[in-house]
């Protein structure tokens, strides 16, 4: 098994990579910055979410490479947010700081609802976005000459003031989905992971990694 270090400290994130790798069928086993010590903090200034997912590997990778980490030891990077139409693609790779420093998920979803209203809207298109970046420890290519390779996921939902549901993580409770039936927060957690950006991403990524090693 190759150990795959999830470059993340959001335990939400966290436990949908983990569970979604252990089900996807590869030789890839997850494991937590925290099991190698006290990981550096990434400053997430990037304008894309490629960006961000890239800088948070390339550190990641450095600090275990620093601690004689084993060379051929991946590192999986998430960055992912929400895009809202009527907020012109906002708040995007800010939708974890959303309603500034230190924020949490009851503050966002207020700062969204606020938006919302100050914009004469009830309700929005908008779309989920995930990019994964892996690369390995050593930095050494990982396909062909690329050190890092990305993986992209996407996930069309309505936002709306209203919200329900209490599951999830988030913006959840506010992504209406399924024509206005449900929200995302009203989802199970397999049933997110089938449909999920992150889902998709992951899906991607498991896609190559088969490829390379032979698998079917």
């Amino acid at each position: 098994m190759r150990t795959v270090v999830l470059a993340t400290g959001n335990r939400h994130k966290l436990a949908e990579l983990d569970e979604m790798l252990a089900e996807a069928g590869v030789d890839l086993e997850a494991a937590t910055p925290r099991e190698f010590g006290d990981p550096p903090e990434v400053i997430e200034d990037g304008t894309t979410f490629a960006a961000n997912a890239e800088k948070k590997a390339r550190a990641l990778a450095a600090w275990l490479r620093a601690r004689g980490c084993r060379g051929d030891t991946l590192v999986l990077a998430d960055d992912s947010g929400l895009c809202v139409d009527a907020l012109g693609g906002g708040p995007g790779v800010t939708s974890a700081r959303f309603a500034g420093e230190p924020s949490d998920d009851a503050a966002n979803n207020l700062k969204l609802v606020q938006e919302l209203r100050a914009n004469d809207r009830t309700a929005s298109s908008a779309h989920y976005a995930c990019v994964l970046a892996l690369m390995r420890v050593d930095g050494e290519a990982i396909d062909g000459t690329r050190d890092v390779v990305h993986f992209e996921g996407r996930w069309d939902v309505e936002v709306r003031v209203e919200a329900r549901g209490h599951g999830g993580f988030g913006y959840d409770p506010h992504a209406w989905i399924d024509g206005g039936a449900r929200t995302v927060a009203e989802l199970g957690q397999a049933s997110k992971a089938t449909r999920s950006h992150r889902g998709e991403a992951l899906r991607a990524l498991v896609r190559w990694w088969k490829q390379r090693q032979g698998m079917p």
